[in-house]
C-alpha cells in the first residue's frame, strides 16, 4: 500500500494521516461514507474495539421511495422517501450532490409527517417543489422499499461527531430483491478527514468494500433488472465554472462507481463482461491521473498510481485469456489439435480468474479504495491554487496536448511497426477518455455534432488498433502453451476476425474521420 503523508507532508507510516483538508462540514448538507460489508463481517465489526464501550441502538425501519412510472424525481437529481420506524414517519427529500465513490455529500430535507403517504405540501417547500405539478403528484407511487434492522452508534473521533450505522436487511425494487448490510459513517460535524480515517481504522480489522449506491440506487437497479449486469460508465456532468480539483474528484468517481458495480458480478459470476468493464473503470482512472497530473501530483500520487497500475496489472491476463478463446473454433469446424488447445487455454483462465478474485479479496485493494477516497477528496493537492481554477480552461490546454499526439502519431499508420502502434493505441485511448471526461463542458451545437464525429472515430481507431494488438497478445499466449512445432496448426486462431478487412486499412480510415472532426474544444 501506498505510504501516508504525516500533517507536514513527509512520508510517514502506513496508518499516517494522508489528509489535509480543513473545511467544516455545514450543517444543512449530509456527508456520509457508505460502505459494504463482506459475508461474516458483521460480527467483526460489532465487536471492534471502535464500538466497545458504546451502547448501539437498534431499531427496525421500513423506508418507501416515491417516484413516477418514468422515474420523474429521479432524472431532475431528487429522491423522496418516507421511513417508519417506532410509529414515527419521516419524509426525506434528498437531492443528488458531489462526492468521491463512497462518499455521499448530498442536501437533505427531512421532517416528520402524520402517515406513510409523501406530504405534498411539506416536499413543495424543499427544492423539490418546481418537479412537483398535478400531473407528477397524481402519478407518484411507491417504486421501492428497503426493510432494515438499524443499529447505531455515535462516536467522537479526532474532534469530530461520527455516527455509526449499521444497516442488515432487504431491498425490494419491483419483483427483485436483494439482501444487503452495509455500514454509513456520517459526519454530524468536525472534518471529512476524521470520518475516513475512522473508516480506515475499521477497514483494517472489518472486510469493508466502498458502497458506490444508495438504497434508492440499488432498488432502481432491481426494478430495471439491470442489477448484476456488467455496467459500462456513465456520462460525467462537469460545469464550466467548476474548480479543477471539483472536476476531478467527479471523474475518479465515475471510475471508481463503474469499478466497483462490476466488481461484485466478477466476484460472484467470473463473468468476462463484467471484467473486461471492471478493468476499463481502472484504465479510466488510471488516464484521469494522467491527464490531471499537472494539479494532483502531490507526494502521495506517485505511490497511488502504482497501486492502481498494481491492481489493474491483475486483471490483465483473465482479459487476454476471455479475448483469445473468442477465436476458438466452434465445436463443428474443431480439429482435435483446437480442443486440445481450447481445454489448455480454459485452464489458463481458470488459473487467470483464481489471480482475479485473490486480488478482489485482498487487505491491500481494500486499503487502496479508501486510500482514493481520502486523498481525491481531501488530499493535500486540493490546497494548491491549480486546483482551485475553472476547468474549462484547463481541460482545453490537455485536450490540445492530447489530441497533438494523436494527430502526429497516426499521421503514417500503414508504415509503423508493433510498438508505435501500441504506442499510437495508447494514446487515442487516452484521447478518447479525456473527451469522455470532458464532454458536458461543450454546449454549441457545432461543436457538439463535431465530439460526436470525433468520439465515433476514436472508438473506431481505438478498436482496430486494439484489435493488432489483440492478435500480437494471441500470438503470445499461444506461444507460452502450444510447442513451437505446433503453433503452425493454430496459426489460423491468429487471423484477424474479419479477414476481408484489413484492420490497417480501417484504422486509416478512421484516423482521416478523426481528422475531418478535429478538436471540437477550440
Amino acid at each position: 500500500m501506498p505510504q501516508a503523508l504525516d500533517q507536514e507532508g513527509k512520508t510517514g507510516s502506513h496508518d499516517a494521516p494522508l489528509l489535509q483538508w480543513s473545511d467544516p462540514v455545514s450543517r444543512d448538507r449530509e456527508v456520509e461514507l457508505k460502505l459494504v460489508l463482506d459475508e461474516g463481517a458483521v460480527e467483526r465489526l460489532k465487536v471492534h474495539p471502535a464500538l466497545n464501550g458504546t451502547e448501539g441502538k437498534t431499531a427496525r425501519q421500513v423506508s418507501t421511495y416515491y417516484d413516477t412510472p418514468d422515474q420523474a424525481l429521479r432524472s431532475a437529481g431528487f429522491s423522496l422517501r418516507v421511513r417508519t420506524s417506532k410509529g414515527r414517519f419521516i419524509q426525506t427529500v434528498k437531492q443528488q450532490g458531489q462526492g468521491a465513490a463512497g462518499l455521499f455529500d448530498r442536501p437533505e430535507w427531512e421532517e416528520a409527517v402524520e402517515g406513510d403517504q409523501p406530504d405534498f405540501d411539506r416536499a413543495a417547500r424543499t427544492p423539490l417543489g418546481p418537479h412537483l405539478g398535478k400531473r407528477t403528484r397524481k402519478q407518484l407511487k411507491p417504486l421501492i422499499r428497503s426493510d432494515m434492522e438499524r443499529t447505531s452508534w455515535h462516536l467522537t473521533a479526532e474532534g469530530a461527531d461520527i455516527e455509526v450505522t449499521l444497516d442488515e436487511g432487504v431491498v425490494v425494487g419491483g419483483k427483485a430483491r436483494e439482501r444487503i448490510a452495509e455500514l454509513e459513517l456520517e459526519l454530524k460535524s468536525g472534518r471529512a478527514e476524521a470520518l475516513i480515517r475512522f473508516a480506515q481504522a475499521i477497514a483494517a480489522q472489518v472486510p469493508l468494500r466502498l458502497g458506490v449506491l444508495t438504497k434508492a440506487e440499488r432498488g432502481y437497479r432491481l426494478a430495471a433488472g439491470t442489477a448484476g449486469k456488467a455496467t459500462k460508465s456513465e456520462p460525467i456532468q462537469l460545469r464550466r465554472d467548476m474548480s479543477v480539483g471539483d472536476g476531478f474528484s467527479a471523474i475518479a468517481a465515475s471510475c471508481l462507481k463503474q469499478f466497483r458495480l462490476n466488481e461484485a458480478i466478477v466476484v460472484a459470476s467470473q463473468d468476462p463482461a463484467a471484467l473486461h468493464q471492471a478493468r476499463v473503470a481502472m484504465r479510466r482512472l488510471r488516464s484521469a491521473f494522467s491527464f490531471f497530473r499537472p494539479v494532483v501530483a502531490d507526494e502521495a500520487f506517485g505511490a497511488l498510481r502504482e497501486e492502481v497500475r498494481w491492481f489493474t496489472d491483475q486483471l490483465g491476463d483473465a482479459r487476454n485469456l476471455d479475448v483469445l478463446l473468442k477465436r476458438a473454433p466452434r465445436a463443428k469446424h474443431a480439429n482435435p489439435d483446437d480442443v486440445e488447445l481450447t481445454r489448455a487455454l480454459e485452464t489458463a483462465r481458470a488459473r487467470a480468474y483464481e489471480t482475479v478474485l485473490e486480488a478482489l479479496a485482498s487487505q491491500r485493494l481494500r486499503e487502496l479504495m479508501l486510500g482514493l477516497v481520502a486523498w481525491i477528496e481531501t488530499g493535500a493537492w486540493r490546497e494548491s491554487e491549480a486546483a482551485q481554477v475553472r476547468i474549462d480552461a484547463f481541460g482545453r490546454a490537455r485536450l490540445d496536448k492530447r489530441w497533438r499526439k494523436v494527430k502526429r502519431g497516426g499521421s503514417d499508420l500503414r508504415h509503423l511497426d508493433s510498438e508505435p502502434l501500441h504506442r499510437l493505441r495508447i494514446e487515442v485511448k487516452k484521447l478518447r477518455y479525456a473527451v469522455e471526461f470532458m464532454a458536458s463542458l461543450e454546449h454549441r451545437d457545432e461543436a457538439i455534432a463535431r465530439r460526436t464525429a470525433l468520439s465515433a472515430a476514436l472508438e473506431d481507431l481505438q478498436e482496430h488498433l486494439g484489435e493488432l494488438n489483440d492478435l500480437e497478445t494471441a500470438r503470445a499466449l499461444l506461444a507460452s502453451l502450444v510447442p513451437a512445432e505446433a503453433m503452425k496448426s493454430a496459426d489460423h486462431w491468429l487471423r484477424p476476425s474479419a479477414p476481408q478487412d484489413d484492420p490497417i486499412d480501417a484504422a486509416e480510415e478512421a484516423y482521416g474521420r478523426l481528422i475531418e472532426a478535429g478538436p471540437f474544444w477550440r
